[in-house]
């Protein structure tokens, strides 16, 4: 069973297009070491459209 943990809503800074390739980091404050995760958005999204990032423990 999945247990979220977090959340974050931003705004996007760029348009980014269901064919292209999207980047998340999840970074601890203090570490440069940070993993990296790649994903195509479902839809087309565009500057100023807000997204919200939600993390679960799995």
């Amino acid at each position: 069973m999945a247990v979220k943990i977090g959340e974050v809503t931003s705004e996007m800074t760029n348009d980014v297009m269901k064919t292209e390739s999207m980047k998340v980091s999840l970074k601890v404050g203090y570490s440069d070491k940070s993993k990296e995760v790649t994903f195509k958005p479902f839809e087309d999204l565009k500057k100023g459209n807000k997204v919200k990032i939600t993390v679960e423990k799995i």
